[in-house]
């Protein structure tokens, strides 16, 4: 891959355009909406999951809670 050079902003994020088979969309919209995310929030979770970033998708029960609440 050559150096890479984002797209043309759109606020803080960059469009993204693929194409999936229906029940792919089916599944990515059902789980979103599960998890109260949009699908572009779900997808972007997916991604940073896959390379082992804090995400909107790992430890649910504790997203909510302050950072400082988990130190010793």
């Amino acid at each position: 891959m050559t150096e890479y050079t984002p797209p043309k902003l759109l606020g803080k994020r960059v469009a993204f355009s693929m194409r999936i088979l229906p029940e792919q969309h089916r599944r990515a919209a059902e789980k979103a909406a599960a998890l109260g995310l949009s699908q572009a929030d779900y997808v972007g979770a997916l991604i940073d999951r896959d390379y082992g970033l804090p995400n909107a998708l790992d430890d649910r029960q504790n997203a909510e809670e302050l950072p400082i609440t988990k130190t010793a």
